[in-house]
C-alpha cells in the first residue's frame, strides 16, 4: 500500500511539473509583438516588416524586402545553417532617437524573433548578429570573433582587408594577442578593432572554411592552443599568414571605413 501511495504521489508531482512547463511554453509562444501607433506592416517570405507610415523604406518596401531576403539567404549559406522557419519581425525605425523612445533600448538590437534597425547602422549588421545567436554551436569565448563575423556580414561595402593593412601603415594596428584578450579588445578603438576582426574572420573562413572556423569559435582551449590544434601552426605564423593574405587588397593610405548613410537623400 505504501508503495502504491508513493507511486501515486510521484505521478501527481510529475503532472504538476509538466503543467508548469507547458504553461511556461505557452507564455513564451504568446509573447506579444510591440505595436506602435501609425505603423504599418508588410510580409514577404521570411520577414514581417514594421515601419512608420511616413517611412522612406515603407514607401519602397518591395526593394527593401527583396534586399533583405537576399542578405538572409547569403548569410545562412555562409554560416552553413538552415533558413529560419519562423517569421523574423523587422522594425525599421526612422532614426536611433525615435527608436530609443519607442523601445527603451539603444538601436540596433534584436530579440529571439525581432530585429530593430535604426537606418544608420550598416544594412546587414543586426541581421548577422541575429543569425549568429541562432548558430547550433556554443557562443565563442572571444569577443573579437563574434564582432568580426557580424562585421564581415554587414553589407556596408567596406574592404576590411584594405582597412586592416591601412592600420598597419598608420601604426594603429592592434596585434592579434591583444585582439584575443577580451579586456584589451574592448579598450581598443571600436571601429579599428572591428575592421581587424572582420579581416581576420574573412581570412580564416576563406582559407579554411566555415566548419573549421566554427571549431575555433567554440573551442574551450586557449586561443594559441586552438590555433595550433586546428590549423597546425603557432599564432605568430597564423598572424603573418593573415597579413600576407590581406596585403593584395591594400590600395594605399586611404581608409575605406565610412558606413553608408541609408538616410541620405531619403
Amino acid at each position: 500500500m505504501k508503495q502504491i501511495k508513493n507511486v501515486y504521489l510521484f505521478v501527481v508531482i510529475l503532472m504538476i511539473l509538466m503543467g508548469m512547463l507547458s504553461g511556461c511554453s505557452e507564455k513564451e509562444k504568446k509573447v506579444e509583438l510591440p505595436q506602435y501607433p501609425g505603423w504599418k506592416s508588410y510580409s514577404y517570405k521570411h520577414f514581417v516588416y514594421h515601419y512608420p507610415e511616413d517611412s522612406y523604406w515603407g514607401k519602397n518596401i518591395d526593394q527593401f524586402s527583396s534586399g533583405y531576403e537576399k542578405f538572409l539567404k547569403e548569410d545562412c549559406e555562409f554560416l552553413a545553417m538552415e533558413l529560419p522557419t519562423d517569421a523574423i519581425h523587422f522594425y525599421i525605425h526612422n532614426n536611433p532617437e525615435e527608436g530609443l523612445k519607442l523601445t527603451g533600448q539603444a538601436l540596433p538590437f534584436h530579440t529571439e524573433k525581432q530585429i530593430h534597425w535604426d537606418r544608420r547602422s550598416a544594412w546587414g549588421l543586426e541581421l548577422a548578429r541575429f543569425l549568429i545567436d541562432r548558430m547550433d554551436v556554443r557562443m565563442t569565448d572571444f569577443r573579437f570573433l563574434r564582432d568580426g563575423l557580424a562585421t564581415l556580414l554587414d553589407y556596408s561595402g567596406a574592404d576590411y582587408h584594405h582597412n586592416m593593412m591601412s592600420l598597419i601603415e598608420i601604426k594603429q594596428y592592434i596585434p592579434l594577442d591583444s585582439l584575443i584578450n577580451n579586456e584589451s579588445y574592448l579598450r581598443a578603438d571600436n571601429t579599428y578593432r572591428e575592421w581587424e576582426a572582420a579581416s581576420f574572420v574573412a581570412f580564416a573562413t576563406y582559407n579554411f572554411g566555415i566548419n573549421r572556423f566554427k571549431i575555433l569559435w567554440q573551442s574551450a582551449s586557449s586561443f594559441e592552443e586552438s590555433i595550433k590544434q586546428i590549423f597546425g601552426v603557432d599564432m605568430a605564423k597564423f598572424e603573418t599568414g593573415w597579413h600576407i593574405f590581406a596585403k593584395p587588397f591594400y590600395q594605399g593610405i586611404k581608409i575605406d571605413g565610412e558606413m553608408p548613410d541609408s538616410t541620405s537623400n531619403k
